[in-house]
């Protein structure tokens, strides 16, 4: 099993590395991410369609903090995921994180057939060449957060709007219901426009985020319903992304 899901992360890999190559129909959303009042880095989000493959999208996520918060707490964030296109569920994914000094790293693929997630944790390959992993059984299909962000946009939305999903972090699978509340005007770099608001919730009602940390999102009330502005509330402040550019390729 542990050969099996070796060869399956590499292939994973190559597959990436084509995906990229042959794309076309991209979305790139550039944001800025504030912390409180204070800007601290950038994040940039692109979804592809591959012209071998119109099954499959690609994600990606790139975040870092800027040069005056490295010197005191580095943040990077770095995701692939591999997602089906007409209901952008979950298809694979990796994923690598840097706190400060701590570092994780991850795989992930989703076998639908056999109903289970295999997890390859990458982080002490230096220090331990056994890799970490594991099996979760999983019903049904799985998301991404952020497939589920922007999977939205796909959906003619309107208040009082409820959506269930099933999503996927590193070692756990959760349920949660994202309910459409109300419009609002937004204001972030790129535009000034009236918006829907989506709040995710936990299933149980229980708080989303650990730290009874809770999430919003901000969707355009146009054609492309772009996710304009991102927020979560954390322990010792409110980090935000807002958009700064959107592209179309």
């Amino acid at each position: 099993m542990r050969v099996k899901n070796i060869i399956i992360c590499y292939s994973l890999f190559a597959f990436i590395l084509c995906s990229l190559a042959f794309t076309q129909n991209t979305q790139k959303f550039i944001y800025k991410t504030k912390f409180k009042s204070f800007k601290v880095g950038n994040t940039k989000i692109t979804i592809t369609t591959h012209d071998s493959d119109k099954d499959k999208k690609i994600i990606t996520i790139e975040s870092s903090s800027n040069k005056w918060i490295d010197l005191i707490y580095k943040l990077r964030h770095y995701s692939t995921l591999i997602i089906d296109s007409s209901d952008y569920s979950l298809l694979a994914m990796t994923q690598k994180v840097q706190q400060g000094d701590y570092i994780d790293s991850y795989n992930a693929t989703i076998n639908y057939e056999e109903k289970r997630i295999y997890y390859q944790n990458l982080k002490n390959l230096i220090n331990n060449p056994t890799a970490e992993e594991f099996i979760i059984s999983i019903e049904g299909k799985i998301y991404d957060p952020f497939s589920i962000v922007y999977y939205l946009q796909n959906i003619d939305l309107n208040t009082s709007q409820q959506h269930l999903f099933t999503y996927y972090s590193k070692e756990k699978v959760k349920s949660l219901k994202l309910e459409i509340l109300n419009t609002e005007e937004i204001v972030t770099p790129y535009i000034t426009s009236p918006c829907y608001l989506a709040v995710p919730h936990s299933i149980n009602n229980d708080y989303l985020l650990k730290n009874k940390g809770e999430m919003k999102i901000w969707y355009t009330d146009d054609e492309k319903q772009l996710p304009i502005k991102i927020q979560q509330k954390m322990r010792h402040g409110i980090m935000e992304l807002l958009l700064v550019n959107y592209i179309e390729e």
